[in-house]
């Protein structure tokens, strides 16, 4: 599927999306935005890379968890209120409750060094994931040069300098529209 073309209309119940969400949430373990990439644009293909992209980012700047934010918007645009009810509740009170009983269960082991070792294992995994997700939105998304070096001056900011997340978005989006802007009337 070409990363630019919008993937096929479907319209979703409030059961589908509930269903859809509650695996994804409950497969996730942490690592929300590339089971919730994989499950819906390369499984179910319900969106296309860049509209995956496109909402993900639209999430990242509202208030709340990204992904949250992001199957409210697919389920309103699916189903109404009903659907984005539907898709957020999939999303979060299936996992919410198997994640209740594990943090219940490692606290009466903490103590036990296989159970800490398995979370060192885990973390690292868990770092691969986001680095993978990372390139495979990056491969799609990012196609010249100047959104090359926007995305490193980004990163420099935030992981390298440690500057305040919201300071850089206030910063760096108005930037990269107007770099876009300009490029696209020279280009």
């Amino acid at each position: 599927m070409d990363a630019e073309a919008p993937a096929a209309a479907v319209r979703l119940t409030p059961l589908q999306l509930f269903t859809a969400f509650a695996r994804i949430g409950l497969s996730a373990f942490g690592q929300l935005i590339p089971v919730g990439r994989h499950a819906l644009v390369e499984k179910h293909k319900w969106l296309s890379d860049a509209e995956f992209a496109e909402m993900l980012a639209i999430g990242q700047m509202l208030p709340g968890p990204n992904m949250v934010n992001l199957s409210a918007s697919l389920g309103d645009r699916n189903a109404g209120w009903a659907g984005a009810a539907a898709a957020v509740s999939g999303l979060v009170i299936p996992p919410t409750i198997v994640a209740i009983a594990i943090a219940a269960t490692l606290y009466r082991f903490s103590h036990d060094a296989h159970v800490s070792g398995a979370l060192s294992g885990m973390a690292a995994a868990a770092c691969g994931l986001v680095l993978a997700t990372a390139l495979k939105l990056a491969r799609n998304t990012i196609r010249r040069a100047h959104g090359v070096v926007l995305a490193l001056a980004i990163f420099a900011a935030v992981a390298l300098l440690r500057l305040p997340l919201a300071v850089v978005l206030v910063v760096a989006l108005p930037l990269s529209l107007w770099v876009h802007g300009a490029l696209r009337r020279i280009l």
